[in-house]
């Protein structure tokens, strides 16, 4: 099985001042990547992105989101994840969740359920359960997709009739490469300051994949989204 080739690379910024700036690269592929960790710079991204992608109402944004649970038991038991990640084409945010209780709930309010962003994710049920309970967003589920059952919806003989097909095995069916992560990678320390290359390289993968595999298979579908939702 071939691998992709993985390279993590700082290029500025700083944590602190909340744009932590890195370029993470997959092969030939190129993901810009910046960490933040407050709520305003949250806002920020959304509004540039908004501003340089919606200049009129009538496109629609993919935007694939993920969200990372570490298994290190540093937060009092508190079920928050360690990171939040967004992708929109080759740009990756990843908000880091430090501490716990810095979830950033006020400036994802409008941006979850927007009417022009398409929003591809793994897990989705979970993820959106998790936002409503523990936060008490309201997300709409008009725009969320989820993309093992949509991959599925398009072609069940490639991938297999598995509505919980993981995101690595599904990169593997799409490229004819993987990209595998360490075994104690989500048993390490998601919450440290600032988050190691190796945590800011995998995150950025997970949610960059996720866009490049939605993308790759057209999702959402126009034909199939009115289906489902007839």
């Amino acid at each position: 099985m071939e691998n992709f080739e993985l390279r993590c690379n700082h290029k500025g910024g700083n944590y602190i001042g909340g744009d932590d700036v890195f370029d993470v690269k997959c092969d030939d592929m190129l993901c810009y990547t910046t960490i933040i960790n407050n709520p305003i710079s949250l806002l920020r991204w959304i509004a540039e992105l908004f501003g340089t992608k919606l200049p009129d109402r009538r496109n629609r944004l993919r935007v694939s989101m993920d969200m990372i649970w570490d298994k290190y038991c540093d937060d009092g038991g508190l079920k928050t994840p360690a990171t939040l990640q967004f992708c929109h084409e080759s740009c990756c945010i990843i908000y880091h969740v430090y501490p716990p209780d810095n979830f950033p709930t006020s400036s994802l309010e409008k941006f979850l359920n927007h009417s022009c962003v398409d929003f591809v994710c793994f897990g989705l049920i979970e993820k959106v359960n998790y936002l409503r309970k523990t936060h008490n967003l309201e997300v709409k589920m008009e725009h969320w997709y989820d993309i093992p059952f949509m991959a599925n919806v398009l072609d069940p003989n490639r991938f297999g009739l598995n509505l919980h097909s993981p995101l690595q095995d599904m990169v593997y069916i799409e490229f004819s490469k993987s990209y595998k992560k360490p075994d104690d990678l989500l048993k390490s320390n998601w919450r440290l300051v600032p988050l190691p290359l190796d945590k800011v390289m995998y995150a950025a993968l997970d949610c960059f994949f996720a866009y490049k595999l939605a993308a790759r298979l057209s999702i959402p579908v126009k034909i199939l989204t009115e289906v489902l939702i007839l």
